[in-house]
């Protein structure tokens, strides 16, 4: 299976976007979204969107470098957005 963590979203035709309604966290698979959908027991349009990896570019020396790992929740990607703002893009120690 692969790594990271699902977001169901909810299609709110009357704003025209997709509104996010809960996460499962790493470990989680389209199926325990599925049962999440069900549990909810709501009609609606909807989609699972998995969010697998996540990439830090930075130029050094010339060269675009490429940062890769896997993302396992919300939190994780909150807290590197917030590490690439306070350093300016650049990766901690280079």
């Amino acid at each position: 299976m692969a790594h990271g963590f699902f977001t169901i979203e909810q299609w709110r035709g009357k704003k025209a976007q997709w509104v996010a309604l809960c996460h499962l966290d790493g470990g989680q698979s389209v199926a325990h979204a599925l049962k999440e959908l069900e549990r909810r027991d709501k009609p609606g349009l909807f989609r699972v969107v998995q969010t697998q990896r996540m990439v830090w570019a930075e130029k050094t020396g010339g060269k675009l470098r490429l940062r890769k790992w896997h993302a396992n929740s919300p939190e994780t990607l909150s807290r590197t957005a917030e590490a690439f703002d306070r350093d300016r893009g650049r990766w901690p120690g280079s």
